[in-house]
């Protein structure tokens, strides 16, 4: 072994390195010098039979030699695997669809609802879910006895397990807590806290126990909706919820009645209802399930506020006017969607609920 083969063959190396236009090229290259049984490896095993003397002139040359090409060999490998043309994409290939989740219908709705309402002027107001038997019942003007108290099957519960979110430790202490069967409390909070005029809705989870069908859940979102003035009148809650229902639905002909209808905190009571978009009335077998061949769908309950509700927000004046209303919000997603049954909703199957 001589010192100018190892020159020369470095010099080799080097113009082989480049040479190299792509990766096949740099593991033929890797094969060829590097690997085990390499060439650069026979140098090494040729070093093994020299005399001590060469040993120490030929080993550390040999040795950075070695050091020398595995850094550029490094280097272009990994210019290789940074390099756009080596591993090319091809942005023209079809991609492969990503599943995603999507907003649940009643949330779209609800949002809908709620964009509607804040465009009139509406200031929108939550609370909790667990509440007080006075703000759900007795201060709406449903007394105790009263056989009202029958329209809402009421989830009572044990106060000694429940404490609302935000509330105060002794709010709740010595009253009997229930799931609300309405957000109706909130707008009491609401008038206890605020003077007229004022417009406001209430949007949220209310429970039921009942029996379940196309029409009826025991779990629904509702929005109930205020507005207190001095010169409100029927006029102005007929005008301002058939407009605002055609808007959020989405069909300017939609066909919308009232008829008279009883509710405690309300008085004149008021059913709001809308055409059956199933069958229109006119069921040919007769067993339209949404509509119950009517041919109308009840769509909200309201009215002009019970002058009651004024003394229990204990307003020094109480001949303030205004009118008060609670819908749905799954109701609203049955008719803008055209959904036959509101069980679906909760039923937990992504078939319906990719839909949206």
């Amino acid at each position: 072994m001589d010192i100018k083969d190892i020159d020369s063959l470095e010099l080799q190396l080097e113009n082989e390195l480049r040479q190299i236009k792509n990766s096949d090229d740099l593991e033929k290259f890797r094969i060829k010098y590097l690997a085990r049984k390499g060439e650069l490896n026979d140098f090494f095993e040729k070093l093994k039979t020299l005399e001590v003397n060469d040993k120490r002139i030929f080993g550390p040359r040999l040795n950075e030699l070695k050091k020398n090409i595995e850094n550029v060999f490094n280097q272009v490998k990994n210019s290789f695997s940074n390099d756009s043309c080596d591993n090319f994409f091809d942005y023209t290939i079809p991609g492969v669809k990503q599943e995603i989740g999507s907003l649940h219908p009643t949330t779209l709705t609800a949002r809908h609802i709620l964009k509607v309402f804040s465009s009139y002027g509406f200031e929108i107001v939550e609370e909790n879910e667990v509440e007080s038997e006075y703000y759900n019942f007795d201060s709406l003007n449903v007394e105790k006895d009263h056989p009202a108290r029958d329209m809402w099957d009421t989830f009572w519960l044990d106060k000694k397990y429940v404490l609302p979110i935000g509330s105060k430790k002794d709010e709740f202490k010595s009253k009997n807590l229930l799931l609300r069967t309405h957000t109706s409390p909130v707008q009491m909070r609401y008038m206890e806290k605020n003077n007229p005029p004022f417009r406001m809705v209430a949007p949220g989870k209310v429970f039921r126990y009942e029996a379940t069908d196309a029409r009826h859940e025991f779990q629904l979102h509702q929005l109930e909706g205020l507005i207190v003035g001095d010169d409100i009148s029927l006029d102005n809650f007929k005008s301002i919820i058939t407009d605002m229902i055609r808007e959020i639905v989405g069909q300017k002909d939609l066909k919308v009645r009232l008829r008279p209808s009883y509710f405690p905190f309300v008085s004149p009571g008021l059913e709001v209802d809308v055409e059956c978009f199933k069958c229109h009335g006119k069921s040919k077998d007769g067993k339209c399930s949404l509509c119950s061949n009517s041919g109308w769908i009840e769509l909200m309950g309201a009215g002009m506020v019970h002058p009651n509700l004024y003394k229990s927000a204990k307003w020094d004046k109480y001949n303030y006017q205004g009118f008060a209303f609670g819908m749905g919000i799954e109701r609203f997603a049955m008719l803008k969607y055209q959904i036959p049954d509101i069980r679906w909703f909760n039923s937990g199957d992504l078939r319906f609920s990719k839909q949206f």
